[in-house]
């Protein structure tokens, strides 16, 4: 994993205890990343565990650029186990599962209601520069 994706899994930790399900963690955190101007695709269809032929749907993730993937709430549905991927990880690691969706336009939230739907966890979150966007900032 690359540095700036160490940091931005850690930046997105206070998000991971929440109660909340997949489309309204991919809503905060579309909204957390599109305030530091960094590109992603949200999405909307489901995921499939190839070893147990468990499926959880609907299911909602963020993709990144070059293969790159945020989801925080898959080992909820199906398993917390080492090979099902959770955080920010490339999905080409975790071949035992598949996702399969279609693009999840995303409202855009204000403050008041990021921190009401996170209990105030989203005022903890403090996402990494990407290189060359703290130069232009």
């Amino acid at each position: 994993m690359s540095d700036w994706h160490d940091e931005l899994e850690l930046a997105l930790l206070p998000l991971e205890d929440l109660r909340v399900d997949s489309v309204y963690m991919t809503f905060v955190i579309s909204n957390a990343l599109s305030e530091r101007g960094i590109f992603h695709q949200c999405r909307i269809g489901y995921a499939e565990d190839r070893l147990s032929r468990m499926t959880t749907a609907p299911h909602c993730w963020v993709e990144l650029e070059q293969g790159w993937c945020i989801d925080l709430r898959l080992r909820q549905w199906l398993g917390d186990e080492d090979d099902l991927p959770h955080g920010v990880f490339q999905s080409s690691n975790y071949p035992r599962v598949r996702y399969q969706g279609t693009a999840l336009v995303v409202p855009h939230l204000d403050m008041e209601d990021l921190r009401a739907m996170t209990n105030d966890a989203y005022n903890k979150v403090k996402l990494p520069w990407l290189a060359g966007q703290a130069a232009a900032a």
